[in-house]
């Protein structure tokens, strides 16, 4: 979902202001390596921009076959040692023995992919994408994302009655084996709501066809309600939980039932809606004890919404019983009537019942009502996390990929928040990303001031079709700008001479997938190019070179 300009968003004209002096404790993943990077920097002298090694030293190739992103050699252990589960006692979640709370983005897309231009329906996305979306969770201090379900029908995930696609699974792989190695957990609900009825849709428009529990009813010939409790239809969703669970990770050859990376397996997508019957507790129960019995050490959530009230909407029987699911969660969209609502869902669910409570989803506002609905969560300890609507990542293309709401009055978010209102940029990114990011921190006990902003990593990539009049490059994550630099070469070959200072500041990539991104108007038709990116943080950290691109000629520039 997305975001609305306010006016004071509308003002600003520049990135926020640089932390205060940092700590070299390391408070993120990766912080370590990202800190030294930092402290090389900011050994230049102010003002001087100095010529990093030759780009062609650097490497930044990321392919589907082999991912390559921090860790890639401890994920391929195969084992799930070094990183505890995340477990419940009572209301509360831990890590160890550390409470463990957490506020963040959902990236629906980080599974299959919906917003890539000029494809029809949902795709795998590239491991540079799923890298770019993880690590950026883990720079903004997040630690877990929730993805969109599982999708059901051709090219999806389920593609018949227990059967099932390979491709879509092994982009799931992916998708677990990098979260893993950037350290941050995943909620993976299975299967989506059908808002339509038995009708088709007549008696509620509000249909969303992708991966919901209708099209699975639908592949027997049966209606929508019969999903609850057909004994056929059941035991097909218990053929995909047991394939689920059961499946051995391509990349890093863990089990996903055994895999400390998920927090929760959670059954479902807002099954029953915001005003409907939740599904019958049996069936809840039973799918339950079913995870349960094939990953004993993973969590599991419930799939359905307390909507307005969740006190007379969410089950009862569910709810209380010792063996029901540990977590339940309430999404929020109706601006400041959600601060209220929020503590009585924390009372009537952690409080009452003891389960964890978590606010699966919330957005369709402005920083104004996310900053109560933060200190909110931040002084409640009943609210164990929180999932803002949503973060979309880097494209493989260059640029951005960019979600739409209601007809284009909300936007997705992007890190490291941008200012200008580009199209698919909303002008509050800027403001709502870093605020945030704040909270990540603050509700991990750190301060927020404190934290170094991480330098962008992985070292930005030219694309290799390139020309002066057309510079697109896959981004870095956390890159709030970049330098590219310019070198030539003589006839006769040789070294390139690169020149001294960047031919190109302030380059911004908050463009729509596949855009082009700068276009070097110096550019001298017939001279043969050499270009290298390079990418500058919120603090004015800068990554290393990529590798360089050219020659390339500026002939037919315009």
């Amino acid at each position: 979902m997305g975001c609305k300009p306010s006016k004071n968003a509308l003002q600003r004209t520049g990135p926020p202001p640089p932390p205060s002096s940092s700590s070299a404790q390391a408070f993120y993943p990766g912080h370590a390596q990202a800190l030294q990077e930092q402290q090389l920097a900011n050994a230049n002298p102010a003002g001087q921009l100095q010529v990093p090694p030759r780009p062609q030293q650097m490497s930044n190739t990321v392919t589907p076959e082999q991912p390559q992103h921090p860790g890639a050699a401890v994920a391929g252990q195969g084992t799930a040692n070094a990183w505890p589960f995340i477990t419940r006692r009572g209301h509360v979640l831990y890590e160890g023995d550390v409470p463990f709370r957490f506020i963040s983005f959902n990236v629906p897309s980080l599974l299959l992919l919906e917003d890539r231009p000029d494809t029809d329906g949902w795709i795998p996305p590239d491991p540079y994408e799923q890298h770019d979306a993880l690590l950026s969770i883990a720079h903004l201090g997040g630690r877990v994302t929730r993805s969109y379900t599982l999708g059901v029908g051709e090219n999806y995930h389920i593609t018949g009655p227990r059967t099932y696609n390979e491709r879509a699974f092994v982009a799931m792989d992916h998708a677990l084996a990098i979260a893993r190695n950037v350290r941050v957990r995943l909620i993976i609900p299975l299967i989506n709501n059908h808002w339509g009825g038995d009708d088709g849709g007549k008696t509620d428009p509000s249909v969303c066809s992708f991966g919901n529990y209708a099209q699975l009813a639908r592949m027997r010939g049966k209606k929508p309600s019969q999903f609850w409790s057909d004994p056929e239809i059941v035991e097909d969703f218990k053929h995909i939980i047991s394939t689920v669970l059961n499946r051995v990770n391509t990349v890093n050859g863990i089990r996903y039932g055994d895999d400390p990376t998920i927090l929760a397996w959670q059954l479902g997508n807002e099954l029953g809606g915001w005003k409907g019957s939740d599904p019958p507790s049996q069936w809840t129960l039973a799918m339950t004890a079913h995870i349960r019995s094939l990953a004993p050490n993973t969590l599991v959530a419930d799939g359905s919404i307390g909507g307005l009230k969740s006190k007379d909407k969410l089950s009862k029987e569910t709810l209380s019983s010792p063996v029901g699911p540990d977590i339940f969660v309430n999404h929020y969209y109706h601006g400041g009537e959600d601060v209220k609502r929020l503590s009585k869902d924390a009372a009537h669910i952690a409080g009452k019942h003891g389960k964890v409570f978590i606010v699966g989803e919330f957005g369709f506002a402005g920083t104004g009502v996310y900053g109560q609905m933060y200190e909110s969560m931040l002084r409640n300890n009943l609210v164990s996390g929180s999932l803002m609507w949503s973060l979309r990542y880097h494209s493989m293309f260059g640029g951005f990929y960019v979600h739409s709401e209601e007809g284009g009055k909300y936007w997705s978010y992007h890190n490291p928040g941008f200012p200008t209102g580009n199209h698919g940029f909303c002008f509050e990114e800027i403001d709502v990303v870093p605020q945030m990011r704040h909270y990540a921190l603050a509700i991990q006990g750190l301060d927020p001031g404190s934290v170094p902003h991480p330098v962008p990593h992985p070292p930005p990539q030219l694309l290799p079709d390139i020309a002066p009049n057309w510079i697109r490059f896959r981004g870095s994550a956390s890159a709030a700008s970049y330098h590219v630099w310019r070198g030539t070469t003589q006839p006769g070959g040789g070294a390139i001479q690169w020149e001294p200072q960047p031919v190109g500041i302030n380059i911004t990539d908050n463009k729509c997938s596949g855009s082009t991104l700068w276009q070097d108007k110096s550019a001298v038709a017939g001279v043969p190019y050499h270009y290298a990116v390079q990418a500058v943080g919120v603090s004015g950290a800068t990554s290393a070179w990529s590798e360089a691109v050219g020659p390339v000629w500026a002939g037919n520039c315009s």
